[in-house]
């Protein structure tokens, strides 16, 4: 079940999440957001790491998703959304995740120039990590 619904989580569809025990709304706080390096070049990478604290005083199911909003070729942006970690945190628990893009050209994705905005999806509900300029390569 988990993967027949992976798109629709990916999206964060209320009705997915649920059915996979994610429903809540998550109440968690998310801190020492990390994009390095800030200014990368095409064929390079780049490092994301943040923390996310439970605030509530029992434990909560989590399901933490990355979105990246890749410029595209018309200088608009779309966000592509990576899978980070299933998670249960205890009450005021912290944990620390992280994901290395790579920003090599590739058959499926093209990176182009500009400011690309990075935000963490947890449960479905999006929170701003920052962001990162890419150069041409």
């Amino acid at each position: 079940m988990r993967h027949a619904l992976r798109w629709a989580v990916k999206q964060g569809d209320p009705a997915a999440l649920k059915a996979l025990g994610f429903g809540k709304a998550a109440q968690v706080e998310i801190g020492n957001a990390s994009i390095t390096p800030k200014h990368a070049q095409i064929g390079g990478a780049v490092a994301i790491g943040f923390d996310i604290r439970n605030t509530m005083s029992r434990p909560q199911d989590l399901m933490a998703d990355l979105a990246v909003h890749y410029v595209k070729s018309s200088g608009k942006s779309a966000a592509k959304v990576f899978k980070l970690k299933a998670l249960k945190l205890a009450a005021g628990e912290t944990a620390h995740l992280q994901k290395k893009l790579s920003l090599s050209q590739m058959t499926t994705r093209k990176h182009f120039a500009g400011r690309h905005a990075v935000d963490t999806l947890v449960n479905g509900q999006a929170f701003a990590l920052g962001h990162f300029e890419l150069a041409g390569g």
